[in-house]
């Protein structure tokens, strides 16, 4: 019948013409580069669930939570201070769940009584879905910035986790890029201040004048130009094998954790060698698509060609995000030798938030991912401290 679609065509389409499935093909890759947070946090003895969020530009963000603690603060339903964890550039949420009970931050916030949510940025190991019929495979799934996660993915799991909840304040707690996103949503649209009792920025990159890190500075230019790389970073199904191949043997696993860990994020003295920790290195890839570092005035939103910029922010220039507009209480971490952010870039970022940041509390001999790897690191102590202190209620 004349308008009706050719059901013998349909059904003869090769599996090839399929989006499901070419993503399928494409998301391939060897059962042990999967991801393992839920049996790494089984094993642990915590409980951990599910939750999905939708940006309002249709992508589905996963979020893992610890309600409970394993054996303190363990009785379910139990309303409880909520605190969210944001990961850093080519990570996910489970770099706060590789190590064990006493070691990894997420257990020692649930064993300390907080209901802990960790988030996930598109694009990463964990969310990679759409609603709007977009597939990692696609370059058009790519075509965002940290704009897009500043600005639509916090706020959509931030909401999510408050509405799920009912709380009406969250501590945000977030490490390297995790913390910057932090920064740029509450700059640019002042009331998630609001809804978060404080923000605990734990190596956060924002000014890079300083920035030493021999992988990341490839991307800076001496002349004052924003760097951008185009579609997925470290992609799982290509490094994996490399990985594999390479490093999967003693003595080369400890050399290619501590060489990887030296060119991408400085040297470190408190990374302890685990299995888990080295698989993870790769499991955690993330898309970095037009995003902007400027060396003199910090992140700026993506720019477009001349006549979109006009269009979009009504200047020929994008407009900086305004630190001075952040009014949520700051606690700084931050590492003496961490070769990202720097000390001197953290002193000008705690210049520019101004009264904003209560305090920085310094760690002589903390690199950029001792913060998340330290397996007897002083940083959980420091934070349930500020935690207490400005504390979200339940």
């Amino acid at each position: 019948m004349d308008g009706l679609p050719d059901s013998s065509s349909a059904a003869s389409r090769s599996a090839a013409d399929d989006p499901e499935a070419l993503n399928a093909q494409y998301e391939a890759t060897l059962p042990q580069y999967k991801s393992r947070i839920y049996d790494q946090v089984a094993a642990r003895g915590y409980p951990l669930e599910r939750h999905a969020a939708v940006t309002t530009d249709g992508y589905e963000l996963v979020l893992h939570r610890i309600p409970d603690g394993k054996d303190r603060n363990n009785q379910p339903g139990v309303k409880k201070p909520v605190v969210f964890l944001q990961h850093g550039v080519t990570l996910a949420s489970d770099c706060f769940t590789v190590f064990g009970a006493n070691e990894s931050l997420a257990y020692i916030l649930a064993d300390a009584g907080y209901d802990v949510w960790m988030g996930n940025t598109r694009g990463n190991t964990y969310s990679r879905r759409t609603t709007k019929g977009l597939f990692p495979y696609q370059a058009e799934f790519w075509y965002f910035s940290m704009d897009e996660m500043a600005l639509n993915d916090v706020p959509a799991m931030v909401d999510y986790a408050l509405q799920h909840t009912g709380a009406r304040q969250l501590a945000y707690v977030g490490h390297s890029q995790g913390a910057t996103l932090g920064l740029m949503l509450c700059a640019s649209r002042p009331e998630y201040c609001q809804k978060m009792s404080v923000l605990v920025l734990m190596g956060p990159v924002v000014f890079v004048d300083y920035m030493q890190s021999s992988f990341l500075k490839v991307f800076t230019n001496e002349i004052n130009q924003p760097w951008r790389v185009s579609g997925e970073f470290l992609p799982n199904r290509l490094v994996g094998p490399v990985y594999q191949s390479l490093c999967s043997h003693w003595p080369m696993d400890e050399v290619c954790v501590a060489a990887i860990s030296f060119v991408s994020f400085g040297p470190s003295m408190h990374m302890y060698k685990s299995p888990e920790l080295e698989l993870r290195m790769f499991d955690h890839g993330i898309a970095c698509n037009v995003t902007t570092w400027h060396p003199l005035r910090g992140f700026e939103p993506k720019p477009f060609r001349e006549t979109c910029n006009a269009a979009a922010y009504g200047s020929r220039v994008p407009p900086a995000y305004d630190l001075s507009r952040v009014s949520a209480p700051i606690v700084i971490l931050a590492g003496d030798m961490d070769v990202m952010a720097a000390p001197e870039d953290i002193a000008e970022q705690a210049r520019r938030l101004g009264p904003a940041v209560k305090r920085t509390i310094s760690y002589p001999d903390y690199t950029h991912m001792d913060f998340v790897w330290d397996r007897n690191s002083k940083v959980p102590a420091d934070l349930i401290a500020v935690l207490q202190e400005y504390s979200p209620g339940s």
